[in-house]
Formats: C-alpha cells, sequence, structure tokens
C-alpha cells in the first residue's frame, strides 16, 4: 500500500492514517552492499565482514526490536528518519559505525532508514509534494521483513 495521487484530494485523511511500508532485506542491499540484513519475529541480524590486518573475518550484529523507539530529523538541508535497535550481539558494531547511517547511542544501535525507504518502489508513488512531509511513527521486525509505519505531517 502507498500514497497515491488521488489521496491528494484527501488530504485530510492522511494527516492521521498511518501507512505502513515492508522493507525487504533486497532493498538493504541496495543502500548497503557488503552488509546482510536478515529478520525475524522482533530480531534484527547484519552480518558484513570486518578487516583484520590483512585477513577478512565475518561478524553478526544482533537488535532487538524497540518498536516505538524511533527519530524524526528536520533541518533546513537536512530531512531524515529511522529507528533504534537494542543492541544484544555488539559483535562488528564498529564496522557500521564507520557508515553514517548508523550511529550508537548507549545500548542502542540508530539506524537511518530514509535512504533504505528511497530506494523502494513504493517511495516511487508517492507524490513529490508529500515526500518531505512524511514521519515515521513506529516498526515491526516481522519474518522475512521490516515494516515501518509512516505518517504525513503538516
Amino acid at each position: 500500500m502507498g500514497i497515491f495521487i488521488e489521496d491528494l484530494l484527501n488530504f485530510g485523511n492522511l494527516i492521521d492514517t498511518e501507512i505502513e511500508i515492508p522493507l525487504k532485506p533486497e532493498d538493504f542491499k541496495r543502500v548497503f552492499p557488503d552488509l546482510d540484513f536478515a529478520f525475524s519475529e522482533g530480531i534484527l541480524r547484519i552480518k558484513g565482514k570486518k578487516r583484520v590486518l590483512f585477513l577478512s573475518k565475518g561478524f553478526e550484529f544482533r537488535g532487538r526490536e524497540e518498536s516505538e523507539k524511533v527519530f524524526n530529523e528536520r533541518t533546513d538541508e537536512l530531512k531524515d528518519f529511522g529507528i533504534f535497535v537494542k543492541v544484544v550481539s555488539s559483535e562488528g558494531i564498529e564496522v557500521l559505525e564507520k557508515d553514517s547511517h548508523f550511529k550508537r547511542e548507549g545500548d542502542y544501535l540508530r539506524i537511518s532508514l530514509l535512504d533504505v525507504l528511497k530506494a523502494t518502489e513504493t517511495y516511487q508513488r508517492i507524490p513529490k509534494q508529500f515526500r518531505d512531509k512524511l514521519h515515521l511513527v513506529r516498526y515491526r521486525i516481522k519474518e522475512g521483513k521490516l515494516s515501518i509505519f509512516i505518517t504525513v505531517v503538516k
């Protein structure tokens, strides 16, 4: 499901409506080609490789869903939103933090999702008038996907 042009006519109805957008591992692969994302009920796994001297060693980060912990940032030149996952296994977190999409904050890993959303087909169907008004409300990690729930703000 997505936001369509005909919804422009009913703009008031969209303000209070939550829209679920599933993000699949393939969507994450477009933004993070060196990482593999896997989703199971309430658990996010990120697999990748880290360099140790001249060798590569695999790692698997694990995070637990905290569905209400999200962030929405808006400045003049930057708009971003994403989620926080509770760190279960911090293996490889130093590799993830080298990417600006990831940041450790206490017991949580902050993950920016706007670029992942932009890589989806659903985002392309959202009218341009709404794209800068999207607001992340919550998320759910389900079997095989991460579902984000967004709404439109004024």
